[in-house]
Parts: structure tokens; C-alpha cells; sequence
């Protein structure tokens, strides 16, 4: 009995040994295995991962390359009547001008109204009801965005305009807009421009922006207290016009009849279109113009009080947001001879004009 228990006491101790060595490599086993599948899975969601943003950038390129096809690639607008490099006369008909329902028109001469009636508004204007003034037949508001003080010179943005034109274009008016400058150099009017820029940015502009450069009625005026030539006033237009251009919008230039004779070189301004104020019956304005303000004290209703009332001779608004568009999306702007014939391509219409073309060897057989 001693013996054996002593046997079995000497033999215990190895058994426990082996069974924790047994222990000791099934833990190493299940943690080996373990490991081996959290590194296996990491690498499978990996490569899903990287499967999944594959696949969503192949998503994002196919939406851009589809949109890019709708972008806007080609705009053509109205070419100016430009003769031998001078500004071109006025070619309207005094005849084809006449009252239509209360208000100027212009008809050709087929009997067809192709004017477009509008009036400008600034913060003399103080009531406007611009549900009441879109139902008057008003298509179109040139609103005063800012201007430059005459005796101080600082760049103020109009009281009214931010009101009237979040007014007019929830109504559906078409919104062209003028800053009245009293610029004395080309910088200043790039100022006046870029300060212009930043008003009209957050709004649908699809008539032009319009220069108003006139003769103030203030010997303290500083553009009277200043020498200045008939070149460097034209100079601080083209500066101001071509700032605008070059932000995507259409320039125009306000001035009367006697402004561009006696202090403009009217022929450095033939590129721009002329916003002309006359206050005469019969259009006599001397030279070519696309917008007349024909009157400085009418009434139309939504408007209380005098305002001035004008007409365009170009339906701006069929081109002048497309070439903004086309500006932002590197697209191409080009002229066309006529108003009838402006058009807006994109690409894919531009693969299809290609694709249907006559090969010009055919084109001279027929």
C-alpha cells in the first residue's frame, strides 16, 4: 500500500505537466486561429471596401461625363451693326414706334410688336407692388444695384435693391440692373464693377448691366471738379463694360444723346449696346441703341408715383442667361447675324449636327 501510493504520488506530477502542456497548445492553436481570421476578414473587408469605392467612383465619372453633355457649349447672341468700325446710326423706323395698350411700342413691319416693356426702379421708387407690376404687362425691370457718391466718391449699394430684386424675380420679371458711376479713373470703375459683381451674384440677371455715366447738375460733383478728356471717360466705360464681360454678363452703356457726342469717343464704344434715355415722342436718337427709356414720368401700375418707362429692341433674356451658364461652364460663346437665328447648342446636339452633315464632296456634287 505504501508502494503503490508512493507510485502513484511520484507518477502524478508528470500527468499534470502533459495535460498543461495539452492546455497550453489548444490556447495557442484557437488564438493562432483567431488571429488568422481577424487578419482574413480585415483583408476581405478591405478589398470589399475598396471594391465598393471603386465602384462609386466609377458612379460619380459617368454622372459627371453625362451632365457634361447638357452643359451649355455653344451661345449664340446678336451681332451688332457694326459699318467700317464706327457705331452704326440708328436704323428704327420713327413710324414703327408707337403707343400699345398705354405704353411705347415698336412693330415691324409686318404689323408685329417685337418690343419688350420694362422700367427701371431704384429707391426713389419707394412702393412697388411687383405682383401688381408683373400683371401690367411689364416683362422686364433694370434695377439701380449700387452707386458712387458725387462728393464724397464712396460706393453705396442701392437702399431698395436687394428687396426689389428678390421681389422681381419671384414674380418672374426679368431683372437687368445699372450702377450710376462717378468713376474719375479706369481703376475706379473697376471697382465699381467688381462691387456691381458682387451685389448681382445670387440672382437670376438676364438683361444686361448697364454703365450709367451722365453729367451731374453739382459744381462740387468730382467729375466736374476734375479735368477729364472725352478718351479717359471711354477708357472708364470699356474698363467697367469689360469687367463685366469677362464675369459671364452682358455690358451695356447709359448715356444720352449729347453725352456721347460732346464727351465720349462713341467709336471706341461701338462693342457695347446703348441704353439711350429720350424723351420725345419720335425716336430721333442719333445712334444704334437696343434699349429706349422713353419716358422719365409714367405710370404703370404697381408703381406709385412717376417712373421711367423703356422698351428693348432685343429679347435679352432668350441669350443673356445662357451666355452666364456657358461662362461658368467653360463653355463658348460666339455671334450670330440676327436676333431670329440665336440658338443654344450642347455637345451632344454638336455630335449630331456632325454626324448628319453632308461630306463636303457630296455637299459640292448637289
Amino acid at each position: 500500500m505504501g508502494e503503490e501510493q508512493q507510485y502513484v504520488n511520484q507518477d502524478m506530477p508528470p500527468k499534470r505537466r502533459r495535460r498543461r502542456r495539452n492546455t497550453e497548445l489548444t490556447i495557442l492553436i484557437v488564438l493562432s486561429s483567431f488571429i488568422m481570421g481577424f487578419v482574413v476578414g480585415a483583408v476581405i473587408i478591405h478589398n470589399k471596401s475598396s471594391k465598393e469605392i471603386a465602384e462609386v467612383k466609377n458612379e460619380l465619372a459617368t454622372v459627371i461625363e453625362e451632365q457634361s453633355h447638357v452643359n451649355v457649349t455653344n451661345v449664340y447672341v446678336p451681332e451688332r451693326k457694326i459699318r467700317e468700325g464706327n457705331i452704326s446710326l440708328n436704323s428704327y423706323k420713327a413710324e414703327n414706334f408707337r403707343i400699345d395698350e398705354g405704353f411705347m411700342a415698336y412693330f415691324n413691319d409686318d404689323g408685329e410688336k417685337i418690343s419688350h416693356l420694362g422700367c427701371d426702379l431704384s429707391y426713389h421708387n419707394s412702393h412697388v407692388d411687383f405682383d401688381e407690376l408683373a400683371a401690367s404687362g411689364c416683362e422686364f425691370v433694370m434695377l439701380r444695384c449700387g452707386y458712387r457718391g458725387y462728393s464724397e466718391g464712396g460706393i453705396m449699394k442701392d437702399e431698395k435693391f436687394n428687396e426689389y430684386a428678390s421681389e422681381a424675380q419671384r414674380v418672374g420679371l426679368k431683372i437687368g440692373v445699372y450702377f450710376f458711376t462717378q468713376a474719375l479713373t479706369p481703376e475706379e470703375a473697376e471697382e465699381e464693377a467688381e462691387y456691381t459683381l458682387s451685389l448681382i451674384e445670387d440672382y437670376d440677371i438676364s438683361y444686361p448691366v448697364a454703365f450709367d455715366t451722365e453729367y451731374i447738375d453739382d459744381d462740387n460733383a468730382r467729375t466736374n471738379k476734375t479735368e477729364m478728356t472725352d478718351e479717359l471717360r471711354s477708357q472708364i466705360c470699356t474698363a467697367f463694360c469689360e469687367k463685366i464681360r469677362e464675369n459671364g454678363y452682358y455690358p451695356m452703356i447709359y448715356a444720352s444723346e449729347n453725352w456721347f457726342r460732346r464727351y465720349l469717343k462713341v467709336e471706341s464704344l461701338h462693342q457695347y449696346d446703348f441704353w439711350a434715355p429720350q424723351y420725345l415722342e419720335e425716336n430721333d436718337f442719333l445712334y444704334d441703341f437696343t434699349i429706349w427709356q422713353y419716358t422719365d414720368c409714367g405710370s404703370i401700375p404697381g408703381v406709385r408715383g412717376e417712373v421711367d418707362l423703356d422698351i428693348s429692341m432685343v429679347d435679352y433674356a432668350s441669350f443673356v442667361p445662357a451666355m452666364r451658364e456657358a461662362y461658368l461652364t467653360d463653355g463658348k460663346i460666339e455671334t450670330f447675324p440676327t436676333a431670329a437665328d440665336i440658338k443654344i447648342t450642347t455637345e451632344s446636339e454638336d455630335a449630331d449636327e456632325d454626324a448628319d452633315a453632308p461630306d463636303e464632296a457630296e455637299a459640292d456634287d448637289e
